[in-house]
Protein backbone atom coordinates (compact mmCIF):
# COMPACT_ATOMS: atom_id res chain seq x y z
CA UNK A 1 0.00 0.00 0.00
CA UNK A 2 1.25 3.51 -0.84
CA UNK A 3 2.07 5.66 2.27
CA UNK A 4 2.86 9.40 2.39
CA UNK A 5 4.67 8.90 5.70
CA UNK A 6 7.46 7.05 3.89
CA UNK A 7 8.12 9.80 1.32
CA UNK A 8 10.90 12.33 2.06
CA UNK A 9 10.41 15.95 1.03
CA UNK A 10 13.42 16.54 -1.16
CA UNK A 11 12.84 18.24 -4.48
CA UNK A 12 13.57 15.01 -6.30
CA UNK A 13 11.10 13.10 -4.14
CA UNK A 14 8.42 15.72 -4.62
CA UNK A 15 8.86 15.38 -8.37
CA UNK A 16 8.50 11.62 -8.11
CA UNK A 17 5.42 12.05 -5.93
CA UNK A 18 3.77 14.40 -8.39
CA UNK A 19 4.41 11.96 -11.24
CA UNK A 20 3.04 9.12 -9.12
CA UNK A 21 -0.14 11.05 -8.44
CA UNK A 22 -0.49 11.76 -12.16
CA UNK A 23 -0.18 8.06 -12.99
CA UNK A 24 -2.70 7.17 -10.27
CA UNK A 25 -5.07 9.78 -11.66
CA UNK A 26 -4.76 8.33 -15.14
CA UNK A 27 -5.43 4.82 -13.88
CA UNK A 28 -8.44 6.06 -11.93
CA UNK A 29 -9.76 7.79 -15.05
CA UNK A 30 -9.44 4.60 -17.09
CA UNK A 31 -11.15 2.46 -14.47
CA UNK A 32 -13.84 5.12 -14.05
CA UNK A 33 -14.38 5.27 -17.81
CA UNK A 34 -14.84 1.51 -17.96
CA UNK A 35 -17.01 1.11 -14.89
CA UNK A 36 -18.95 4.34 -14.39
CA UNK A 37 -22.07 2.98 -16.02
CA UNK A 38 -21.79 -0.26 -14.11
CA UNK A 39 -21.41 1.56 -10.80
CA UNK A 40 -24.77 3.22 -11.35
CA UNK A 41 -26.38 -0.20 -10.99
CA UNK A 42 -29.40 -1.70 -12.69
CA UNK A 43 -32.84 -0.16 -12.11
CA UNK A 44 -34.86 -1.57 -9.25
CA UNK A 45 -37.01 -4.60 -10.04
CA UNK A 46 -40.03 -4.66 -7.74
CA UNK A 47 -43.52 -6.11 -8.03
CA UNK A 48 -46.19 -3.66 -9.12
CA UNK A 49 -49.87 -4.32 -8.44
CA UNK A 50 -52.07 -3.91 -11.53
CA UNK A 51 -55.44 -4.27 -9.78
CA UNK A 52 -56.32 -1.87 -6.96
CA UNK A 53 -59.42 -3.76 -5.80
CA UNK A 54 -61.75 -0.84 -6.52
CA UNK A 55 -61.92 -0.14 -10.24
CA UNK A 56 -60.26 -0.74 -13.59
CA UNK A 57 -57.70 2.06 -13.27
CA UNK A 58 -54.80 1.29 -15.60
CA UNK A 59 -56.92 -0.95 -17.84
CA UNK A 60 -59.06 -0.61 -20.95
CA UNK A 61 -61.91 -2.95 -21.91
CA UNK A 62 -62.05 -4.22 -25.49
CA UNK A 63 -65.10 -6.25 -26.51
CA UNK A 64 -65.69 -7.82 -29.91
CA UNK A 65 -68.38 -6.36 -32.11
CA UNK A 66 -71.15 -8.38 -33.82
CA UNK A 67 -69.55 -10.39 -36.64
CA UNK A 68 -66.46 -8.21 -36.23
CA UNK A 69 -68.03 -5.76 -38.63
CA UNK A 70 -67.65 -2.55 -36.64
CA UNK A 71 -64.59 -1.05 -34.96
CA UNK A 72 -64.19 -1.61 -31.22
CA UNK A 73 -65.16 1.25 -28.91
CA UNK A 74 -62.85 1.07 -25.87
CA UNK A 75 -64.55 0.64 -22.49
CA UNK A 76 -68.00 0.09 -24.00
CA UNK A 77 -69.29 -2.82 -21.87
CA UNK A 78 -73.12 -2.67 -21.74
CA UNK A 79 -73.44 -6.33 -20.64
CA UNK A 80 -70.96 -5.96 -17.77
CA UNK A 81 -68.65 -8.63 -19.07
CA UNK A 82 -65.92 -7.22 -16.83
CA UNK A 83 -66.88 -6.27 -13.28
CA UNK A 84 -65.39 -6.13 -9.81
CA UNK A 85 -67.09 -8.32 -7.25
CA UNK A 86 -66.66 -9.67 -3.75
CA UNK A 87 -65.76 -13.34 -3.55
CA UNK A 88 -65.45 -14.79 -0.06
CA UNK A 89 -64.68 -11.36 1.35
CA UNK A 90 -62.09 -10.47 -1.29
CA UNK A 91 -62.33 -7.97 -4.16
CA UNK A 92 -61.69 -9.78 -7.44
CA UNK A 93 -62.25 -9.22 -11.15
CA UNK A 94 -65.13 -11.21 -12.61
CA UNK A 95 -65.17 -11.99 -16.32
CA UNK A 96 -68.57 -13.31 -17.37
CA UNK A 97 -67.27 -14.67 -20.69
CA UNK A 98 -70.52 -13.78 -22.45
CA UNK A 99 -68.74 -11.74 -25.13
CA UNK A 100 -65.23 -12.32 -26.47
CA UNK A 101 -62.83 -9.58 -25.46
CA UNK A 102 -60.10 -8.60 -22.99
CA UNK A 103 -59.14 -6.14 -20.32
CA UNK A 104 -55.93 -4.52 -21.51
CA UNK A 105 -53.21 -2.68 -19.63
CA UNK A 106 -52.68 0.91 -20.66
CA UNK A 107 -48.99 0.40 -19.96
CA UNK A 108 -46.62 -1.54 -22.19
CA UNK A 109 -44.00 -3.93 -20.87
CA UNK A 110 -40.64 -5.13 -22.18
CA UNK A 111 -38.86 -7.93 -20.29
CA UNK A 112 -41.04 -8.75 -17.32
CA UNK A 113 -42.34 -11.32 -14.87
CA UNK A 114 -46.16 -11.36 -14.72
CA UNK A 115 -48.36 -13.36 -12.37
CA UNK A 116 -52.07 -13.69 -11.68
CA UNK A 117 -54.39 -16.03 -9.78
CA UNK A 118 -57.46 -17.43 -11.55
CA UNK A 119 -60.49 -19.45 -10.47
CA UNK A 120 -63.20 -20.83 -12.73
CA UNK A 121 -66.85 -19.84 -12.40
CA UNK A 122 -69.85 -21.95 -13.34
CA UNK A 123 -71.18 -20.21 -16.45
CA UNK A 124 -70.25 -21.10 -20.01
CA UNK A 125 -71.41 -19.65 -23.30
CA UNK A 126 -71.59 -20.53 -26.97
CA UNK A 127 -69.59 -21.31 -29.02
CA UNK A 128 -67.70 -23.06 -26.17
CA UNK A 129 -70.61 -24.09 -23.96
CA UNK A 130 -69.80 -27.82 -24.14
CA UNK A 131 -65.99 -27.84 -24.27
CA UNK A 132 -63.22 -26.95 -21.82
CA UNK A 133 -63.44 -23.63 -20.01
CA UNK A 134 -61.10 -21.13 -21.60
CA UNK A 135 -59.45 -17.75 -21.00
CA UNK A 136 -55.84 -16.61 -21.24
CA UNK A 137 -53.02 -14.15 -20.82
CA UNK A 138 -51.97 -12.30 -23.97
CA UNK A 139 -48.62 -10.51 -23.68
CA UNK A 140 -46.36 -8.43 -25.90
CA UNK A 141 -49.72 -7.36 -27.33
CA UNK A 142 -49.41 -4.84 -30.12
CA UNK A 143 -51.48 -3.09 -32.77
CA UNK A 144 -55.23 -2.70 -32.78
CA UNK A 145 -57.56 -5.28 -31.22
CA UNK A 146 -59.25 -7.62 -33.67
CA UNK A 147 -62.93 -6.52 -33.92
CA UNK A 148 -63.97 -10.18 -34.06
CA UNK A 149 -62.32 -11.07 -30.73
CA UNK A 150 -61.06 -7.97 -28.94
CA UNK A 151 -57.58 -9.51 -28.88
CA UNK A 152 -54.38 -7.84 -30.04
CA UNK A 153 -51.57 -9.53 -31.95
CA UNK A 154 -49.62 -11.14 -29.12
CA UNK A 155 -48.10 -14.17 -27.44
CA UNK A 156 -50.61 -16.33 -25.57
CA UNK A 157 -50.26 -18.21 -22.32
CA UNK A 158 -53.57 -20.01 -22.52
CA UNK A 159 -55.66 -20.68 -19.42
CA UNK A 160 -57.83 -23.64 -20.30
CA UNK A 161 -58.98 -26.73 -18.47
CA UNK A 162 -56.32 -29.41 -19.12
CA UNK A 163 -54.34 -26.88 -21.14
CA UNK A 164 -53.03 -24.09 -18.90
CA UNK A 165 -49.73 -22.93 -20.43
CA UNK A 166 -50.67 -23.59 -24.04
CA UNK A 167 -49.66 -21.32 -26.90
CA UNK A 168 -52.15 -20.53 -29.64
CA UNK A 169 -51.62 -18.15 -32.53
CA UNK A 170 -53.31 -14.78 -32.08
CA UNK A 171 -53.88 -12.82 -35.30
CA UNK A 172 -51.37 -14.92 -37.25
CA UNK A 173 -48.39 -14.83 -34.85
CA UNK A 174 -45.93 -17.75 -34.91
CA UNK A 175 -43.28 -19.08 -32.51
CA UNK A 176 -40.57 -21.76 -32.10
CA UNK A 177 -40.60 -24.67 -29.65
CA UNK A 178 -38.80 -27.89 -28.79
CA UNK A 179 -41.45 -30.56 -29.22
CA UNK A 180 -43.18 -33.15 -31.34
CA UNK A 181 -46.47 -33.25 -33.17
CA UNK A 182 -49.25 -35.04 -31.34
CA UNK A 183 -49.97 -38.43 -32.85
CA UNK A 184 -52.24 -41.33 -31.98
CA UNK A 185 -49.28 -42.95 -30.24
CA UNK A 186 -48.58 -40.14 -27.77
CA UNK A 187 -52.01 -38.50 -27.50
CA UNK A 188 -53.07 -40.84 -24.69
CA UNK A 189 -50.41 -39.35 -22.38
CA UNK A 190 -51.18 -35.66 -23.07
CA UNK A 191 -53.74 -33.96 -20.77
CA UNK A 192 -55.29 -31.80 -23.51
CA UNK A 193 -57.51 -33.67 -25.93
CA UNK A 194 -58.09 -31.90 -29.21
CA UNK A 195 -61.51 -30.38 -29.74
CA UNK A 196 -61.77 -31.28 -33.39
CA UNK A 197 -60.35 -33.91 -35.75
CA UNK A 198 -58.54 -31.29 -37.82
CA UNK A 199 -56.23 -30.07 -35.04
CA UNK A 200 -52.52 -30.69 -35.62
CA UNK A 201 -50.90 -29.61 -32.39
CA UNK A 202 -47.47 -29.87 -30.80
CA UNK A 203 -46.61 -31.06 -27.31
CA UNK A 204 -43.72 -29.25 -25.60
CA UNK A 205 -40.85 -31.67 -25.03
CA UNK A 206 -37.61 -30.26 -23.68
CA UNK A 207 -34.64 -31.32 -25.79
CA UNK A 208 -36.73 -32.41 -28.78
CA UNK A 209 -36.06 -31.05 -32.29
CA UNK A 210 -36.96 -27.42 -32.91
CA UNK A 211 -40.31 -26.81 -34.59
CA UNK A 212 -42.06 -23.66 -35.75
CA UNK A 213 -45.70 -23.56 -34.69
CA UNK A 214 -47.72 -21.97 -37.46
CA UNK A 215 -51.12 -20.29 -37.01
CA UNK A 216 -52.64 -23.72 -37.73
CA UNK A 217 -50.90 -25.35 -34.75
CA UNK A 218 -51.23 -25.10 -31.01
CA UNK A 219 -48.59 -25.98 -28.41
CA UNK A 220 -49.67 -27.80 -25.26
CA UNK A 221 -47.91 -28.89 -22.03
CA UNK A 222 -47.12 -32.57 -21.42
CA UNK A 223 -48.58 -32.54 -17.89
CA UNK A 224 -51.33 -30.85 -15.88
CA UNK A 225 -50.96 -29.44 -12.35
CA UNK A 226 -54.16 -27.39 -12.25
CA UNK A 227 -56.00 -27.37 -8.91
CA UNK A 228 -59.38 -29.09 -8.55
CA UNK A 229 -62.31 -26.99 -9.84
CA UNK A 230 -63.28 -24.28 -7.37
CA UNK A 231 -59.71 -23.58 -6.17
CA UNK A 232 -57.35 -20.77 -7.09
CA UNK A 233 -54.39 -21.34 -9.42
CA UNK A 234 -51.38 -19.14 -10.02
CA UNK A 235 -50.23 -18.59 -13.61
CA UNK A 236 -46.99 -16.79 -14.47
CA UNK A 237 -45.20 -15.54 -17.56
CA UNK A 238 -41.48 -14.85 -17.61
CA UNK A 239 -40.57 -12.95 -20.77
CA UNK A 240 -37.01 -11.84 -21.48
CA UNK A 241 -35.28 -11.22 -24.79
CA UNK A 242 -37.58 -13.40 -26.87
CA UNK A 243 -37.70 -16.22 -24.30
CA UNK A 244 -41.24 -17.12 -23.17
CA UNK A 245 -41.57 -19.28 -20.06
CA UNK A 246 -45.03 -20.31 -18.82
CA UNK A 247 -45.52 -21.46 -15.23
CA UNK A 248 -48.52 -23.02 -13.47
CA UNK A 249 -48.58 -23.37 -9.68
CA UNK A 250 -44.78 -23.16 -9.56
CA UNK A 251 -44.10 -25.64 -12.38
CA UNK A 252 -42.63 -24.61 -15.75
CA UNK A 253 -44.96 -26.26 -18.27
CA UNK A 254 -44.18 -24.61 -21.63
CA UNK A 255 -41.07 -22.89 -23.02
CA UNK A 256 -41.15 -21.17 -26.42
CA UNK A 257 -38.91 -18.66 -28.18
CA UNK A 258 -38.85 -16.12 -31.02
CA UNK A 259 -42.47 -14.86 -31.03
CA UNK A 260 -43.07 -12.94 -34.24
CA UNK A 261 -45.77 -11.60 -36.52
CA UNK A 262 -46.05 -10.55 -40.13
CA UNK A 263 -45.64 -6.87 -40.97
CA UNK A 264 -45.93 -6.42 -44.71
CA UNK A 265 -43.67 -9.05 -46.23
CA UNK A 266 -41.41 -9.39 -43.18
CA UNK A 267 -41.58 -11.24 -39.87
CA UNK A 268 -41.02 -8.91 -36.94
CA UNK A 269 -40.37 -9.95 -33.33
CA UNK A 270 -42.98 -9.46 -30.63
CA UNK A 271 -40.64 -8.05 -28.01
CA UNK A 272 -42.81 -5.64 -26.04
CA UNK A 273 -46.42 -4.63 -25.63
CA UNK A 274 -49.48 -4.60 -23.43
CA UNK A 275 -50.96 -7.44 -21.38
CA UNK A 276 -54.52 -8.68 -21.91
CA UNK A 277 -56.72 -10.98 -19.81
CA UNK A 278 -59.25 -12.67 -22.05
CA UNK A 279 -62.99 -13.16 -22.03
CA UNK A 280 -63.59 -16.36 -24.00
CA UNK A 281 -67.02 -17.90 -23.32
CA UNK A 282 -66.30 -19.00 -19.73
CA UNK A 283 -66.85 -17.31 -16.39
CA UNK A 284 -63.55 -16.75 -14.57
CA UNK A 285 -62.25 -14.70 -11.64
CA UNK A 286 -58.84 -12.99 -11.36
CA UNK A 287 -56.93 -11.65 -8.35
CA UNK A 288 -53.37 -10.74 -7.30
CA UNK A 289 -52.42 -9.30 -10.69
CA UNK A 290 -48.78 -8.21 -10.52
CA UNK A 291 -45.85 -7.49 -12.79
CA UNK A 292 -42.22 -6.51 -12.38
CA UNK A 293 -39.54 -5.54 -14.92
CA UNK A 294 -36.54 -7.85 -15.20
CA UNK A 295 -33.08 -6.98 -16.51
CA UNK A 296 -31.80 -10.52 -16.77
CA UNK A 297 -33.37 -13.95 -17.03
CA UNK A 298 -33.92 -15.18 -13.46
CA UNK A 299 -31.28 -17.76 -12.64
CA UNK A 300 -33.79 -20.50 -11.86
CA UNK A 301 -35.06 -20.34 -15.47
CA UNK A 302 -31.75 -20.12 -17.36
CA UNK A 303 -31.59 -23.85 -18.03
CA UNK A 304 -35.04 -23.66 -19.58
CA UNK A 305 -34.18 -20.95 -22.12
CA UNK A 306 -33.65 -21.83 -25.77
CA UNK A 307 -31.12 -20.41 -28.18
CA UNK A 308 -32.95 -18.32 -30.80
CA UNK A 309 -31.10 -20.17 -33.59
CA UNK A 310 -30.46 -23.88 -34.14
CA UNK A 311 -28.25 -25.43 -36.78
CA UNK A 312 -25.56 -23.91 -38.96
CA UNK A 313 -27.58 -22.44 -41.82
CA UNK A 314 -27.48 -18.73 -42.58
CA UNK A 315 -24.22 -17.89 -40.79
CA UNK A 316 -21.53 -15.77 -42.47
CA UNK A 317 -17.97 -16.88 -41.59
CA UNK A 318 -15.71 -13.95 -40.67
CA UNK A 319 -12.23 -15.54 -40.70
CA UNK A 320 -12.12 -16.83 -44.28
CA UNK A 321 -9.40 -15.66 -46.65
CA UNK A 322 -11.85 -13.32 -48.39
CA UNK A 323 -13.05 -11.82 -45.10
CA UNK A 324 -9.55 -11.15 -43.76
CA UNK A 325 -9.31 -8.10 -46.04
CA UNK A 326 -11.98 -6.45 -43.88
CA UNK A 327 -10.12 -6.80 -40.55
CA UNK A 328 -8.26 -3.79 -39.16
CA UNK A 329 -6.08 -3.25 -36.10
CA UNK A 330 -6.77 -0.42 -33.63
CA UNK A 331 -4.17 0.26 -30.97
CA UNK A 332 -1.08 -1.77 -30.21
CA UNK A 333 -0.27 -5.33 -31.15
CA UNK A 334 -1.60 -7.49 -33.92
CA UNK A 335 -3.43 -10.66 -34.91
CA UNK A 336 -1.89 -13.32 -37.09
CA UNK A 337 -4.04 -15.88 -38.91
CA UNK A 338 -2.85 -19.37 -39.79
CA UNK A 339 -5.07 -22.24 -40.92
CA UNK A 340 -8.17 -20.30 -39.89
CA UNK A 341 -6.89 -19.60 -36.35
CA UNK A 342 -6.41 -15.96 -35.31
CA UNK A 343 -3.88 -15.33 -32.54
CA UNK A 344 -3.53 -11.98 -30.77
CA UNK A 345 -0.34 -10.51 -29.34
CA UNK A 346 1.19 -7.26 -28.10
CA UNK A 347 -1.91 -5.45 -26.79
CA UNK A 348 -4.11 -4.08 -25.37
CA UNK A 349 -5.47 -3.68 -28.89
CA UNK A 350 -8.58 -4.25 -30.97
CA UNK A 351 -8.87 -6.25 -34.18
CA UNK A 352 -12.18 -5.35 -35.78
CA UNK A 353 -14.22 -6.42 -38.79
CA UNK A 354 -14.84 -3.28 -40.84
CA UNK A 355 -17.11 -4.65 -43.59
CA UNK A 356 -20.36 -3.52 -41.97
CA UNK A 357 -22.10 -2.92 -38.64
CA UNK A 358 -24.69 -5.35 -37.25
CA UNK A 359 -27.84 -4.70 -35.23
CA UNK A 360 -29.65 -7.84 -34.01
CA UNK A 361 -27.57 -10.98 -34.48
CA UNK A 362 -26.15 -14.24 -33.19
CA UNK A 363 -22.35 -14.47 -33.06
CA UNK A 364 -20.71 -17.87 -32.66
CA UNK A 365 -17.06 -18.75 -32.34
CA UNK A 366 -14.39 -20.71 -30.52
CA UNK A 367 -11.45 -19.66 -28.37
CA UNK A 368 -8.52 -21.33 -26.61
CA UNK A 369 -6.45 -19.86 -23.80
CA UNK A 370 -2.76 -20.73 -23.87
CA UNK A 371 -2.11 -19.84 -20.22
CA UNK A 372 -4.22 -19.71 -17.05
CA UNK A 373 -4.03 -15.90 -17.07
CA UNK A 374 -4.63 -15.55 -20.83
CA UNK A 375 -6.90 -12.62 -21.61
CA UNK A 376 -9.03 -11.52 -24.53
CA UNK A 377 -12.57 -10.45 -25.28
CA UNK A 378 -15.23 -10.32 -27.97
CA UNK A 379 -16.54 -6.82 -28.64
CA UNK A 380 -19.90 -6.05 -30.23
CA UNK A 381 -21.88 -3.01 -31.32
CA UNK A 382 -19.16 -0.35 -31.17
CA UNK A 383 -18.70 2.50 -33.70
CA UNK A 384 -15.74 2.81 -36.03
CA UNK A 385 -12.80 3.06 -33.61
CA UNK A 386 -10.12 4.62 -35.79
CA UNK A 387 -6.91 3.73 -33.96
CA UNK A 388 -8.42 3.84 -30.46
CA UNK A 389 -9.35 0.43 -28.96
CA UNK A 390 -11.01 2.19 -25.99
CA UNK A 391 -13.88 3.18 -28.29
CA UNK A 392 -15.04 -0.45 -28.17
CA UNK A 393 -14.72 -0.52 -24.37
CA UNK A 394 -16.58 2.71 -23.75
CA UNK A 395 -19.19 2.63 -26.51
CA UNK A 396 -19.70 -1.05 -27.29
CA UNK A 397 -19.91 -4.14 -25.12
CA UNK A 398 -17.32 -6.79 -24.29
CA UNK A 399 -17.85 -10.46 -23.55
CA UNK A 400 -14.89 -11.27 -21.33
CA UNK A 401 -12.43 -14.08 -22.04
CA UNK A 402 -10.08 -14.65 -19.12
CA UNK A 403 -10.39 -14.71 -15.35
CA UNK A 404 -9.05 -12.11 -12.94
CA UNK A 405 -6.18 -14.08 -11.29
CA UNK A 406 -6.99 -12.62 -7.88
CA UNK A 407 -10.64 -13.58 -8.27
CA UNK A 408 -11.78 -10.16 -7.10
CA UNK A 409 -14.13 -8.97 -9.78
CA UNK A 410 -17.08 -11.18 -10.73
CA UNK A 411 -17.52 -9.28 -14.00
CA UNK A 412 -13.91 -10.09 -14.99
CA UNK A 413 -14.69 -13.74 -15.67
CA UNK A 414 -15.01 -15.63 -18.94
CA UNK A 415 -18.55 -15.20 -20.28
CA UNK A 416 -19.32 -12.03 -18.31
CA UNK A 417 -20.40 -8.79 -19.96
CA UNK A 418 -17.57 -6.64 -18.68
CA UNK A 419 -17.87 -4.57 -16.50
CA UNK A 420 -21.65 -4.75 -16.14
CA UNK A 421 -22.91 -8.30 -15.66
CA UNK A 422 -21.19 -11.31 -14.11
CA UNK A 423 -21.77 -14.84 -15.34
CA UNK A 424 -23.86 -17.17 -13.16
CA UNK A 425 -21.58 -20.20 -13.51
CA UNK A 426 -18.18 -21.21 -14.85
CA UNK A 427 -18.55 -23.28 -18.00
CA UNK A 428 -15.11 -22.68 -19.55
CA UNK A 429 -12.59 -25.43 -20.24
CA UNK A 430 -8.96 -25.49 -19.05
CA UNK A 431 -6.14 -23.77 -20.97
CA UNK A 432 -5.16 -25.69 -24.06
CA UNK A 433 -8.74 -26.75 -24.86
CA UNK A 434 -11.12 -25.10 -27.31
CA UNK A 435 -14.32 -23.48 -26.03
CA UNK A 436 -17.47 -22.78 -28.04
CA UNK A 437 -19.52 -19.65 -27.42
CA UNK A 438 -22.67 -17.99 -28.65
CA UNK A 439 -23.44 -14.31 -28.13
CA UNK A 440 -26.96 -13.06 -28.87
CA UNK A 441 -27.56 -9.32 -29.30
CA UNK A 442 -31.24 -8.46 -29.68
CA UNK A 443 -32.54 -4.95 -28.97
CA UNK A 444 -30.83 -4.05 -25.67
CA UNK A 445 -30.73 -7.67 -24.52
CA UNK A 446 -27.54 -9.74 -24.42
CA UNK A 447 -26.99 -13.41 -23.68
CA UNK A 448 -23.89 -15.60 -23.65
CA UNK A 449 -23.73 -19.38 -23.98
CA UNK A 450 -20.46 -21.11 -23.23
CA UNK A 451 -19.96 -24.75 -24.22
CA UNK A 452 -23.71 -25.19 -24.52
CA UNK A 453 -24.65 -23.54 -21.20
CA UNK A 454 -26.39 -20.19 -20.85
CA UNK A 455 -24.09 -18.36 -18.42
CA UNK A 456 -25.01 -14.68 -18.77
CA UNK A 457 -28.13 -12.67 -19.58
CA UNK A 458 -28.39 -8.91 -19.31
CA UNK A 459 -30.51 -6.00 -20.43
CA UNK A 460 -28.43 -2.89 -21.07
CA UNK A 461 -30.04 -0.29 -18.82
CA UNK A 462 -27.42 2.24 -20.01
CA UNK A 463 -29.00 2.02 -23.49
CA UNK A 464 -25.77 2.03 -25.46
CA UNK A 465 -25.97 1.63 -29.22
CA UNK A 466 -28.04 -1.20 -30.69
CA UNK A 467 -25.80 -1.40 -33.77
CA UNK A 468 -22.09 -1.52 -34.45
CA UNK A 469 -19.06 -3.56 -35.39
CA UNK A 470 -17.61 -6.87 -34.19
CA UNK A 471 -14.08 -7.15 -32.86
CA UNK A 472 -11.58 -9.25 -30.91
CA UNK A 473 -9.20 -8.06 -28.21
CA UNK A 474 -5.48 -8.82 -28.21
CA UNK A 475 -3.66 -8.60 -24.90
CA UNK A 476 -0.06 -8.39 -23.75
CA UNK A 477 2.60 -11.05 -24.28
CA UNK A 478 2.25 -14.16 -22.17
CA UNK A 479 -1.55 -13.90 -22.09
CA UNK A 480 -2.38 -15.49 -25.44
CA UNK A 481 -5.85 -16.40 -26.69
CA UNK A 482 -6.54 -17.99 -30.07
CA UNK A 483 -9.83 -17.64 -32.01
CA UNK A 484 -11.40 -19.67 -34.80
CA UNK A 485 -14.69 -20.40 -36.56
CA UNK A 486 -16.09 -16.92 -35.93
CA UNK A 487 -19.43 -16.51 -37.71
CA UNK A 488 -22.49 -14.28 -37.55
CA UNK A 489 -26.18 -14.52 -38.42
CA UNK A 490 -28.62 -11.63 -38.43
CA UNK A 491 -31.88 -11.75 -36.49
CA UNK A 492 -35.10 -9.92 -37.41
Amino acid sequence: MFSLARVCVSGKSWGMLIRLFAVCGLLFSLVHAQGADAAAGAPQSEWKTLFNGRDFAGWDKYLSTPNGAAPIVPNDDPRNVFTITNLNGEAVIRVSGEVYGAITTKETFENFHFRVDFRWGEKRWEPRATVARDTGILYCATGQPNPGTGWMTSVENNIMEKGVGQWWSVNGAIIDVEGEFITAANELFIPYKKEGPGEQNIVWKKGAPRLTASPANGITPPFDVEQVFGNWNRVEVVYWGGHCIHILNGHVNTVVVNPRHKVGDSWRPLHEGKIQLQSEAAEVFFRNIEVKPIYELPREFMREALSPVVGKDGFTPLLTAAQLNHWKQAGSGKFTVENGVATGAGGMGLWWHSARPYTNFVLRGEFMQEQANADSGVFVRFPQPGNDPWVAVKQGHEVEIGDDPAGRERAWKTGALYPFQPRVENASRPPGEWNEYEIVCREHDYSVRLNGKLVTTWTDHTRRSKAGYIGLQNYKEGQTVRHRNLRVKELP
